[in-house]
């Protein structure tokens, strides 16, 4: 019954609770957004001026450590994660307990730390009180003991003290009576759901630290004693129609100064005359009114707890989100609170954002011996590269042409698979070690095979309709499957074991793509849209929207930065993946471009398109420069070697050919009786793999 008595007040009090949740939430985001400094500065905010500037980087220097500390353990509990499969529950479990265990020992030591710098700023202020006392007789008015023990308290926390309201002698009695007996029940609140001792949320509350009503020169006058506490101060004017909410606070995001707000005024007696319009009796409608300034009460209070530790800890979960029921209880609607719930994702949206640019570096440097391990064995790499250059005695353009010519003319097929059991195979892709390939294949299945031999080497089971797509992570270690079931999974190579289903598309996968550094996941689909997976979490990052039909194909650069897409649209389109923003637009083909491709040094592009041609653009102008004639029908896939230097392309006319960049077609490959759906390379460029519609795989070689 209370829900619907409520509906007829509603507007007065979303007049009342909209504003002040966006001054409040505005201020604090506003301040967040425009703090420059490091991350560890905010999570280790310094005191007023007492602490020595050593004491403060020693502080944050220990903090920077356990950080570093957690964030290792963080990388290799998510690198876990990626290899477990869907059974390994309790596994999962136990990551995420740990996960959750490291998080809060390091929210522990955060407030250890703030508590620590603030030891002197606190002994200056316990100096002071009794000059305070002194000098200022409203203090008179205030327990100094309990001030001495707010001060003292061992743990950081923040501290939420609640004024009586000030009631006007032309209230009706109930208000005078009543209302400051119920304003009690704002205590039992915050203790049930912030207690004290709570390690994520602690609130220290007093509904009796002040003897009688305060106003906004009072809140300035306690702020001189208490700015080394973290303090929220709710207080409120009741005259005989309306009723203004005020709010004080001070020691959120390293500011000291006191913060003012109120929210419009709360016309309660027009909320009564509405009240007694829906057919309540006019006892009825002052205890219903009583209720809801009680609970507005509540909701501010665990509104500015939410905030306070929301900007101090960026992994912080703002409790408010489950209270909405009991808040809806109280008579406030979740519509009504809406707002807050707004501000509070805002700012934990933005809080995350700079967190994760603070971890990125932590990673980085977590990182840093790995990629001095990868980078030294890339010198060697190139060293033995530079060798075999060497020994080949290449000193003129001529002299290479001659030489790519003969790798090309060299191709052989040595191998026929048809145990596939499809009548197409759409998508083939060699591994970045070069010792096997993954294909689509029947029974809903992908397969795993060996380049050498041909053998099969695992089964991947799971999809419930048909796989389209594969794609392996430059790692080597996971499987990407893209399926008509309009979802993707992946799996673990060497196991053989799903690790989990990515679920968003409304139509089948046609392409997957890796980014460099393996995290990072794009799919096309056929629901015209391209998404981005993060895959430490398994979450969807963002859609791409900008196509008006079918995705044909995707690839992302070797720096990770661009993401190259191609459409049944008969355009091509260049996404910056720093923005996930669209940039550019290429138009050239007249039909579908089946197939993108981006050169190994991300100098250009080559697609391929329904017209039968293949067609180079740079990547940095999107200018197209040449066409590539030759193919008698649609060019459905096209990849260039590991040197850069030979682009091949499969087509509708059953024939892959061998080109290379000064526009010439060098070879043509001939074996399969359908069209060639899909080509890939193996690292060193000597073997061809292809797929065909006539349900078979061709492995080609050259003598190298």
């Amino acid at each position: 019954m209370l829900p619907t008595i409520i509906a007829a007040i509603a507007p007065y009090i979303s007049a009342v609770l909209s504003p002040i949740a966006r001054n409040i939430g505005y201020k604090l985001g506003e301040a967040f957004g425009n703090n420059s400094q490091k991350y560890r500065d905010i999570l280790i905010p310094a005191p007023n001026n007492s602490s020595d500037s050593t004491e403060i980087e020693r502080a944050k220097q220990r903090y920077s450590q356990e950080m570093l500390e957690y964030t290792k353990a963080k990388d290799t509990r998510d690198r876990e994660l990626l290899k477990l499969t869907v059974a390994q529950t309790a596994r999962r479990l136990e990551l995420q307990e740990q996960e959750q265990r490291d998080r809060l020992k390091l929210a522990a030591l955060q407030r250890d730390l703030m508590r620590e710098l603030q030891a002197k700023d606190i002994q200056v202020k316990l100096a002071e009180i009794q000059t305070n006392w002194d000098k200022d007789t409203w203090f008179s008015k205030l327990n100094r003991e309990e001030t001495k023990q707010i001060l003292l308290q061992q743990q950081h926390r923040l501290l939420i003290l609640l004024s009586p309201p000030k009631i006007s002698k032309q209230c009706p009695e109930t208000f005078c009576e009543d209302l400051p007996i119920e304003m009690r029940s704002v205590g039992d609140f915050l203790r049930q759901h912030y207690p004290q001792q709570d390690v994520l949320r602690p609130v220290k509350f007093y509904s009796d630290y002040f003897t009688e009503s305060i106003g906004d020169i009072d809140v300035e006058r306690l702020q001189r004693i208490l700015s080394p506490v973290p303090t929220t101060i709710l207080y409120s004017d009741i005259s005989d129609y309306a009723v203004t909410f005020r709010v004080g606070f001070w020691g959120f995001l390293n500011n000291q100064e006191v913060s003012l707000f109120s929210t419009k005024v709360f016309d309660w007696e027009e909320a009564k005359d509405a009240l007694l319009a829906s057919g309540v009796t006019e006892k009825k409608a002052l205890r219903i009114i009583r209720q809801l300034i009680v609970a507005i009460h509540k909701l501010l209070a665990a509104f500015l707890a939410d905030l306070y530790y929301l900007n101090i800890d960026p992994g912080y979960e703002p409790l408010l989100f489950n209270l909405k029921d009991e808040l809806a209880e109280y008579g406030l609607a979740e519509e009504l609170v809406k707002p807050y719930f707004d501000i509070l994702q805002d700012i934990q949206q933005r809080q995350g954002e700079q967190y994760e640019q603070e971890l990125k570096k932590l990673i980085e440097q977590v990182e840093a011996e790995r990629q001095s391990q990868e980078a030294a064995k890339a010198e060697a790499k190139r060293q033995q590269q530079i060798e075999e250059a060497a020994k080949c005695e290449v000193k003129s353009p001529q002299q290479i042409e001659e030489k790519i010519l003969r790798k090309t003319h060299s191709f052989k097929c040595v191998k026929t698979l048809n145990g596939v059991g499809l009548p197409s195979v759409d998508c083939v892709v060699i591994s970045p070690d070069g010792k096997t390939f993954a294909s689509n294949s029947s029974g809903n299945c992908s397969k795993l095979w060996n380049l050498h031999t041909g053998e099969v080497i695992r089964t991947f089971s799971g999809h419930s309709v048909a796989v389209y797509c594969v794609a392996i992570n430059p790692h080597g270690k996971i499987l990407a499957t893209g399926s008509y079931d309009r979802t993707i999974k992946l799996w673990n190579l060497e196991t053989g074991q799903e690790i989990t289903t990515l679920k968003g598309h409304s139509s089948l996968i046609r392409s997957l793509a890796f980014s460099p550094d393996g995290e990072t996941l794009a799919s096309g689909s056929q629901d015209n849209s391209i998404k981005l997976w993060n895959l430490k979490n398994g979450q969807e990052i963002r859609t791409l929207t900008g196509h008006s039909y079918s995705l044909w194909s995707v690839a992302i650069s070797p720096d990770g930065n661009t993401l190259v897409s191609g459409s049944y649209d008969n355009t091509i389109k260049v996404w910056n993946l720093k923005t996930r923003q669209g940039f550019r637009t290429l138009t050239g083909h007249s039909q579908s471009v089946f197939s993108v491709v981006i050169s190994p040094d991300g100098q250009f592009i080559a697609s391929g398109g329904g017209d039968n041609n293949i067609k180079l653009w740079p990547l940095k102008t999107g200018e197209l420069t040449h066409t590539l004639t030759g193919h008698s029908q649609s060019v459905f896939s096209v990849v260039i070697s590991p040197d850069g230097q030979i682009i091949a392309s499969g087509s509708g006319d059953n024939t892959i050919k061998l080109w290379n960049l000064k526009t010439q077609e060098i070879h043509t490959l001939i074996g399969h009786s359908a069209q060639v759906n899909s080509v890939s390379f193996s690292p060193d460029g000597n073997t061809l793999v292809s797929g065909s519609s006539d349900g078979s795989i061709k492995i080609w070689r050259c003598d190298g």
